[in-house]
């Protein structure tokens, strides 16, 4: 069976905040360019800044989810910040839809996410479709 649990509260995020971390730092450590650190997720989540969400299969945490709303002046947006776990096929089956349901009554009107290539992919299978290209120079 799977569950989803949303780290919403001190209590939750001090109890679960390691699954969380456990499942996200390696994806952070390949794929993030310096925009954060696990630590600095952390740091969001617990400041009410982001949310962590952890998706359990028999008891097991299996994927973790970091995300924070965007206000746009005509739309909000959830931005999916970091998405990790060793069961991305079954988040898409189960997790997904209990997720994109919460996103809606909670006030998103969109999901965005700026992911990797490899995550592109899997994303579009989850109904993402590509809408920019995210450009960097440093100064």
């Amino acid at each position: 069976m799977r569950d989803v649990l949303f780290l919403t509260t001190p209590d939750l995020i001090g109890l679960h905040w390691g699954a969380v971390a456990r499942l996200i730092d390696p994806a952070v450590q390949q794929l993030a360019r310096g925009e954060w650190s696990t630590a600095d997720l952390a740091e969001l989540v617990e400041g009410g800044r982001a949310v962590a969400a952890l998706m359990f299969d028999t008891g097991e945490p299996r994927l973790a989810m970091i995300f924070e709303f965007r206000h746009y002046p005509r739309r909000t947006s959830v931005n999916v910040m970091a998405l990790a776990g060793s069961d991305l096929v079954g988040a898409a089956v189960s997790f997904w839809p209990q997720f994109v349901a919460w996103a809606k009554e909670s006030g998103a009107t969109h999901i965005e996410a700026c992911a990797a290539p490899a995550m592109t992919r899997v994303l579009r299978a989850m109904g993402f479709e590509h809408e920019y290209n995210l450009l960097r120079i440093e100064v």
